[in-house]
């Protein structure tokens, strides 16, 4: 597919230019890999959310923070969820977890195809992925309050548009500090 892709790219634009070198960068089986996974990893997280937002409303929860809020005596804290409530909150963590879960395996699999799971290797992109990830969430989380609660746009939309920067940084952090390959040492360069 991506040889497909990149044949029809050539012919609309030359390699040798500025947009053919762009494109040659771009369309890589490792890019077009992380998109199909990406996707596949955004409709596990907003099918989590949408199914957990919608059971949440239907039993009337109104989410961890706002009921801490309320039970604390915050009410300064509790009106900014008096009309919303911050099921839609809890909603995005359920959902991440989801999300990360399924993201860790493709990801490592078939996108960066890292193929080693010796305890030390795996722990360790583990942790790396779920801490990258935990950056990442802590600015969907914001975006979320951001949008939803202080700008009062409506949730799905907001949650469209946080996905999309959310994706770039996992990209970013995967690709430079979780998968990344080791190296080559100078002697093999040198007999290629």
């Amino acid at each position: 597919m991506i040889q497909f892709l990149r044949k029809i790219a050539f012919k609309i634009v030359r390699p040798e230019s500025f947009l053919g070198r762009v494109a040659d960068k771009i369309l890589t089986k490792e890019i077009f890999m992380y998109l199909v996974f990406g996707v596949a990893t955004t409709v596990v997280n907003f099918a989590v959310f949408y199914l957990c937002n919608r059971a949440f409303e239907a039993a009337g929860w109104n989410g961890v923070l706002g009921n801490l809020f309320v039970s604390r005596g915050w009410v300064k804290a509790a009106e900014l969820f008096s009309t919303k409530g911050s099921e839609y909150l809890d909603s995005t963590l359920i959902a991440w977890v989801a999300g990360v879960l399924f993201a860790f395996f493709t990801n490592k699999l078939f996108v960066f195809e890292s193929k080693s799971w010796a305890p030390c290797v795996a722990v360790r992109e583990f942790t790396g992925f779920v801490g990258a990830r935990l950056f990442s969430l802590m600015v969907e989380l914001l975006c979320m309050f951001l949008f939803v609660t202080i700008l009062n746009m409506n949730e799905l939309l907001s949650k469209i548009i946080v996905g999309v920067i959310v994706v770039v940084l996992n990209y970013v952090f995967s690709k430079l500090l979780i998968f990344r390959k080791k190296k080559e040492e100078p002697e093999a360069k040198a007999e290629q």
